[in-house]
């Protein structure tokens, strides 16, 4: 049963969470099922954490180039109506599963977006934002279903929702009671930690394990998985963590490390998180050696590590690789990459949420295809054709 503070949570949260702890609320309020209650259990059907998820596909096409408008009714309604109607769109499944990585005694969950199509599928793997869980983003993990993409969605315990939700429960933080959101910021700011980022990373490597023993045993996923083409991305500390696996590097001098994972060979970077600490940009980000996109928006601005918009574009600056993207969408904050099921709780404009998700999703998509794929039609227009693409929405630029 939940708890009298949970219930006045529900009330309250509109006016007080901060825009970047809203792309995180609907696990609070329309619960994922309990660990291992819906581990391995396949649905095709419309996800409960995405009814408040409010959709304008106006102008948003499939891949056969169906264009499905918003339709009058609830968010949600809308929602499971344009599933119905275009099947190009959500072919496919979702699994919601809970793996147990037995060497850390740590249960890692995950959503993954299963294509329709025999395979093999190429992989990426996302990461959500501090806060956040494997629900974050489901718009992106839709479109690389949608161009037959294996996308697994990532949920990293320690810096997941249950940071806030557990504050809440524990009585660390009242509602209604001294500066709510501030005390909020608070315990997420506790738990953006180097310990935290490297289990991060830790998580996302235990998944890749996983998806080659599935790949090689007898079971639905056998030599369905294309290991040689696996993508990485990420919102905000979950680009940071995709920045560990891509090779950034931590720490100086004798106490430098570099997680890097080789089987990673793109990455698509969303709001990174910048904390040089002295440190030199160059010799922090120069490691990575993988082609990359750095997206951000002019209104990119955190408080919870004080980083603003204008830090967002250090690690693209800093990363001496060849092939590497750097996009800036105009008027977008830090809010728009989550893919957020409750962002009508918010006081923040969502009305052109919808607009920036197909924009995100069509130049990932477009990357992916070009650097896993090897599609030398999407490299062009990534570098000569989708500025006119963009037009005033976003700028781009590449090198």
């Amino acid at each position: 049963m939940q708890s009298k503070a949970l219930l006045r949570c529900r009330v309250v949260v509109s006016a007080l969470l901060l825009p970047t702890l809203l792309s995180v609320c609907s696990p609070l309020l329309f619960p994922s099922p309990a660990v291992g209650q819906s581990a391995g259990k396949v649905s095709n059907q419309s996800d409960p954490n995405e009814k408040d998820f409010t959709l304008n596909w106006g102008d948003v096409k499939s891949r056969k180039g169906s264009n499905q408008n918003t339709r009058q009714g609830s968010a949600g309604d809308r929602f499971s109506e344009l599933r119905k109607q275009s099947a190009e769109f959500y072919e496919g499944l979702v699994l919601r599963e809970d793996w147990v990585d037995s060497a850390r005694n740590r249960t890692i969950p995950v959503k993954i977006y299963q294509p329709k199509t025999t395979g093999p599928w190429p992989v990426v793997i996302f990461s959500h934002g501090l806060g956040g869980s494997r629900e974050a983003a489901g718009y992106f993990g839709d479109a690389l279903r949608d161009n037959g993409y294996l996308a697994v969605h990532v949920q990293h315990p320690g810096s997941d929702s249950s940071v806030w939700i557990n504050s809440i429960r524990n009585g660390r933080v009242k509602v209604g009671q001294g500066d709510f959101r501030k005390n909020i910021q608070n315990e997420m700011k506790q738990a953006m930690t180097g310990e935290n980022l490297r289990a991060r990373v830790d998580d996302v490597k235990f998944v890749l394990n996983q998806l080659e023993q599935k790949n090689s045993v007898a079971g639905p996923w056998y030599h369905k998985i294309d290991m040689t083409k696996v993508g990485c991305a990420g919102h905000s500390f979950g680009a940071g963590t995709t920045m560990a696996i891509a090779g950034q590097t931590f720490g100086v001098g004798a106490n430098k490390i570099c997680v890097a994972d080789p089987r990673v060979k793109a990455a698509v970077y969303m709001s990174p998180p910048v904390n040089l600490a002295g440190r030199d940009a160059k010799a922090l980000y120069g490691s990575i050696k993988i082609p990359g996109m750095v997206m951000t928006g002019t209104e990119d601005n955190s408080p919870i590590n004080n980083n603003s918009a204008a830090d967002r574009i250090i690690p693209y600056q800093n990363i001496n690789a060849p092939e590497q993207y750097l996009v800036i969408f105009n008027g977008g904050d830090h809010a728009i990459f989550g893919g957020t099921q409750a962002r009508n709780l918010g006081s923040r404009d969502q009305s052109k949420d919808a607009q920036y998700h197909a924009l995100i999703y069509r130049l990932g998509v477009a990357f992916f295809n070009a650097y896993l794929r090897g599609d030398e039609t999407e490299k062009q227009w990534l570098k000569h054709s989708s500025k006119s693409f963009l037009g005033n929405r976003a700028t781009i630029e590449s090198k």
